[in-house]
């Protein structure tokens, strides 16, 4: 096969703290291994200045980071006012035409930027570009380019996004769509997704399902501060970990805890949200006030790996209400740690959990409500979501396999040049 020298990597968009949910733990753990598994490639780490410091953890003898967005540049975060006068503007039009004049816009920013950032491929000397952000925004004519794809929710539930960030979501994928030599998705659900929503050759989308289940290591012992300051006590407890996006569905399932409280879940039985914290976070925690569910509703933010495998070990089930999933690492990771699932019955859950899971509709919280009482209290159905979980997980949990397929990706893609 080809020779792979210098893969250079994307991780601008990346933020510090837990903002990029799912696509940052994925993200590092795949450079991690892919420079782990191939000592002899060098790797260049693209990034912006907020989150360049936090990136050294990655550092190594053959990994290396360089500085490729700095403050005040397209896509630091840095508004501009005439942009916001533009935008104030266009909001009085029709959505359609809107969303048209935005792509035009960002089309036109986009090739701007990559005239001023021409010729960094060349200067780095990449044989790949590699994009786990799926923003093919440093691609470059001659240089073989690899996006990941990790959801469309933004085009089935576009009510949830700002128009902006739907917008530039759109842009983002149509640019991989038009630049990448190959899309890789995350699940067959995505890969799905991707040929139904945009005119692409089956054949450039290749699916590489997330095989990082193991990355935090269960074996270790828990630590139980964690579990003390929160006032949990270990198998009586739900965890839901994700950010607090729409999608996430937070609100139906504070309504469905309510409802089971009422129904017959143990009087000691608590409901865990981590994710990082902000506005929504804060509203939540008033309405679980204003439920009368307060004091049996912990939200202790965005938590590192160590406090993680501490709440997800202990939990007593995990429950998984969101709306729409590219993939949904958090239920396969319970899996593995022997912990029961219950889970949404859309996108791509039912292809992840493949029967090993509770599954309900995530919008009515009855079923719910119900899945989360069977969870704590049906002994039997307990054990035997452990044992098929467990079983099913396995699938998820081999790294090696998944640093062979992205690597005969990489191969493909520059022998295709």
């Amino acid at each position: 096969m080809t020779s792979l020298s210098t893969i250079v990597v994307d991780l601008t968009p990346l933020s510090p703290g837990g903002d990029n949910g799912g696509a940052k733990i994925f993200s590092v753990e795949v450079v991690r291994r892919l420079a782990a598994s191939r000592p002899s490639v060098q790797f260049v780490l693209l990034t912006q200045r907020a989150s360049h410091e936090e990136l050294a953890a990655l550092d190594a003898v053959n990994v290396r980071r360089h500085l490729a967005v700095v403050d005040g540049d397209p896509g630091s975060g840095a508004r501009r006012p005439r942009l916001a006068r533009v935008r104030a503007l266009a909001g009085k039009l029709p959505r359609r035409v809107r969303f048209g004049l935005g792509r035009l816009r960002l089309r036109a920013s986009s090739w701007v930027e990559r005239r001023r950032r021409r010729g960094l491929l060349r200067e780095l000397e990449a044989d790949l570009l590699f994009c786990p952000f799926t923003s093919p925004r440093f691609a470059e004519p001659g240089v073989p380019t690899v996006c990941v794809v990790h959801d469309l929710q933004y085009r089935t539930y576009p009510q949830f996004f700002d128009p902006d960030d739907a917008l530039y979501r759109d842009a983002t994928f149509m640019s991989a769509v038009r630049r990448a030599s190959v899309l890789v998705a995350v699940s067959d659900y995505t890969r799905e997704s991707v040929l139904r929503q945009a005119r692409v050759d089956p054949a450039r989308v290749r699916v590489v399902p997330h095989r990082i289940a193991k990355r935090i290591g269960f074996e270790r012992p828990a630590d139980p501060q964690v579990l003390r300051e929160l006032g949990l006590l270990p198998g009586r407890y739900l965890l839901y970990p994700a950010n607090f996006w729409r999608h996430k569905n937070h609100e139906m399932l504070l309504v469905a805890f309510g409802l089971a409280c009422r129904d017959g879940l143990p009087v000691d039985a608590v409901l865990v949200c981590t994710g990082a914290p902000g506005d929504r976070q804060r509203y939540l925690a008033g309405a679980t006030r204003s439920m009368g569910i307060g004091d049996r509703v912990r939200f202790p933010g965005h938590v590192s790996n160590e406090a993680f495998a501490t709440l997800l070990g202990n939990a007593g089930g995990l429950v998984f209400p969101s709306l729409y999933e590219g993939f949904g690492m958090p239920v396969v990771e319970a899996m593995v740690a022997g912990v029961p699932v219950a889970c949404s019955n859309t996108t791509a859950l039912p292809e992840v959990v493949n029967g090993a899971a509770i599954l309900f509709d995530p919008r009515k919280p009855d079923q719910m409500s119900q899945a989360m009482i069977r969870l704590l209290q049906d002994v039997e159905l307990r054990a035997r979501l452990v044992e098929a979980g467990r079983h099913h997980a396995a699938r998820y949990t081999d790294v090696e396999r998944m640093m062979d397929e992205y690597w005969t990706v990489f191969e493909q893609s520059v022998a295709g040049a």
